[in-house]
């Protein structure tokens, strides 16, 4: 045997978002992802003789007591199926599961199934992709690298929406936009009760949205419970770049660049 029987929650979930990531991907990067899957112990070879293996072939390792769970002695009366990282949120700590290196995807790669729960969400750049120096050299000495993190109490894909295309008011979206350099729509607030979700010009708003296609990966999980509380405490842990409310390393360049697009919105500049 090559590898090992036993894994914890943690190693089959990069196991299996490795195998979903391999699919898909070209041959060149299926072999690295195929090392990635080894170095973490897991030889399909030790199991079977048929040439290449899908998620559902590993849940089926799992079900049958081929591969031990180590750490999780409720793993058996947990739903397994296609995705087994449906798990159900109170078995695991979701903080490190939204942070998991191997969770992060491309937008239009995102979970369907997943996109139509409540849950939590945190955005970072791609590898080679970054913000304005400005801010781009605040993140790079950063502890954490994560730009932003929120919640979706509806659903995934309705936040998701708002913030990543602008299909409504969105925190994120405006911030973006401000630390990208784009201004709002002058004197568009002007009379509404609202003076705070100021919009970008049409065309500006297609580049942001085409900005975060190319520049940003997202990681999201499914979460039932209190969110107000679980966001807190992941804001105050990882202090992403972009987020103001609760963070303990707000930054007053957002905060001021915010307020110039605020005031352009509402006729004041």
């Amino acid at each position: 045997m090559k590898g090992k029987r036993g894994f914890t929650t943690v190693e089959i979930q990069e196991i299996i978002d490795l195998i979903e990531q391999k699919i898909v991907a070209s041959k060149n990067e299926q072999r690295n992802i195929r090392n990635k899957i080894r170095s973490l112990g897991f030889y399909f070879s030790d199991f079977s003789k048929k040439k290449g293996y899908t998620v559902d072939d590993f849940n089926e390792l799992i079900q049958a007591g081929e591969i031990v769970v180590l750490d999780d002695k409720n793993f058996a009366e947990l739903k397994i199926n296609s995705n087994i990282n449906r798990y159900n949120e109170k078995e695991i700590d979701i903080s490190k599961k939204l942070t998991n290196n191997n969770n992060f995807k491309c937008i239009s790669q995102l979970d369907n199934e997943i996109l139509n729960k409540k849950g939590f969400y945190c955005i970072r750049l791609k590898e080679k992709s970054k913000l304005p120096n400005r801010y781009q050299s605040i993140l790079e000495v950063r502890k954490y690298k994560f730009i932003y993190i929120g919640k979706a109490e509806k659903t995934l894909r309705q936040r998701l929406g708002q913030e990543l295309e602008h299909k409504s008011a969105g925190t994120f979206f405006r911030s973006i936009g401000c630390v990208l350099g784009y201004s709002p729509m002058k004197g568009h607030l002007i009379g509404k009760a609202n003076q705070n979700n100021f919009k970008f010009l049409k065309e500006d708003t297609s580049k942001i949205i085409i900005w975060l296609k190319e520049n940003v990966e997202v990681s999201i999980v499914e979460y039932e419970g209190e969110f107000d509380t679980k966001e807190n405490e992941l804001i105050k842990e990882y202090a992403p770049l972009l987020n103001i409310d609760k963070n303990p390393s707000k930054l007053q360049e957002l905060i001021d660049d915010r307020k110039k697009c605020r005031n352009i919105a509402i006729g004041i500049e």
